[in-house]
């Protein structure tokens, strides 16, 4: 009915408004900056002209033509922006023969739309990486140095006896956030063919819950993978030493395999560049060799501390510390400044040594192309500095 709805809708039918919770200053700086390249001005104004309705007017019911009016809009005009907002899952709609009820849905922070949902990998092919960038820094979060600092927080119970373990019970709604949940998709694949198909090892609890069904869909929307690709990305994703897997480490896969089924990868991987040889050279033999001979001792401990306050395989450490001995000319930064690197690291999905090795390769090809970009532009100059490390380190290994 939604292809015809244009012919089914009066411009004297009616619509009331709803929303769920108050928008922030830092909301509307998300749909300005974040949801507007993709919804359009049209669509950001008519979000914020339904948020000043419910807000400023006191009413609760309007008549469509007052609204095509106001915005100077054609009826068809309207749907075609009100369905943005729909697929965007800022609005929710309701019809009832001529009533229409609007619920309009507070955004995602901008965490969860960059990171957490497609909508950042489908804004960047919109705008550019560049464009991308510049966005990002404008929602950069500046985290405090706590080093030396006790964490001396007082909990509730430290403060407040407990009178009750009943929860309070509220006879009506209240206004409160719920999750935007980010992009509705009606596409679907195969999923319990998928969950047949998979090697029984694979076969966890993680793939009975909902969530996890709903980031594998999104997956293989953006990748348009079928359930052969989507298997080989889960069995590569399960390969970690962590139990449940994210959806980080889910995308970082999904792009490593579209990349390799399509050939995209100007960087052919080369015998030298083993996870076992880098798992098992010591940190202490990355620094000897790479860093000033007076920076060494201060490096060593910096490296202990990263091992040390961090649980994950010795072979991520030791590509992070190559890679930035590398671009710091033999000075490794202090803890917090490789804790920020390794944690950044840890978000876009990267869990084992090899997932490393390949994320350092792309960074240093991005580095390449940004940097040293020659005229013509024909070939990337392949980042070969990886592969003379390794075989240093494997002639003093012996």
């Amino acid at each position: 009915m939604r292809l015809f709805e244009a012919f089914y809708m009066k411009n004297r039918s009616f619509f009331q408004l709803y929303t769920q919770s108050d928008l922030s200053a830092a909301d509307f700086k998300v749909l300005a900056l974040l949801y507007q390249p993709l919804m359009g001005l049209e669509g950001h104004a008519l979000y914020t002209t339904f948020y000043q309705l419910i807000h400023k007017t006191g009413r609760d019911t309007y008549e469509h033509q007052e609204l095509f009016d106001l915005l100077n809009l054609k009826q068809l005009d309207f749907l075609k922006i009100r369905h943005k907002l729909e697929a965007l899952n800022l609005l929710l709609v309701y019809q009832k023969e001529d009533n229409f009820l609007y619920v309009l849905k507070a955004p995602l922070t901008a965490k969860q739309f960059l990171v957490d949902t497609v909508f950042g990998s489908y804004l960047q092919s919109e705008i550019g990486e560049k464009n991308m960038q510049t966005l990002t820094e404008l929602f950069k979060m500046q985290v405090p140095d706590l080093s030396g600092y006790e964490h001396i927080t007082k909990s509730f119970d430290a403060l407040y006896e407990f009178k009750s373990l009943n929860l309070l019970s509220v006879p009506h709604p209240l206004q409160g956030r719920t999750q935007n949940g980010g992009s509705f998709l009606t596409y679907k694949f195969n999923y319990e063919s998928f969950v047949e198909k998979c090697p029984e090892r694979l076969k966890t609890s993680q793939l009975l819950t909902e969530k996890f069904k709903e980031q594998l869909n999104k997956i293989a929307f953006v990748y348009q993978f079928d359930i052969e690709d989507m298997i080989e990305v889960y069995e590569s994703a399960s390969k970690s030493k962590t139990q449940m897997i994210s959806f980080a480490q889910l995308n970082l896969k999904a792009k490593q395999h579209y990349e390799t089924k399509h050939k995209l990868l100007t960087i052919q991987p080369k015998t030298l560049e083993k996870p076992n040889l880098v798992d098992h050279v010591s940190p202490q033999l990355i620094i000897q060799k790479y860093a000033k001979t007076d920076q060494q001792g201060i490096a060593l401990q910096t490296a202990t501390s990263l091992l040390e306050r961090n649980a994950i395989e010795p072979g991520i450490i030791n590509v992070i510390l190559m890679l930035v001995l590398k671009h710091k000319e033999g000075i490794l930064p202090n803890i917090n400044y490789m804790e920020k690197v390794l944690h950044d690291w840890l978000n876009k999905g990267v869990q084992t040594t090899e997932d490393a090795l390949s994320y350092a390769q792309n960074l240093e090809t991005k580095y390449e192309t940004r940097y040293k970009r020659k005229p013509d532009r024909v070939k990337v100059k392949e980042p070969d500095w990886m592969d003379e490390y390794m075989q240093e380190l494997a002639d003093l290994e012996g």
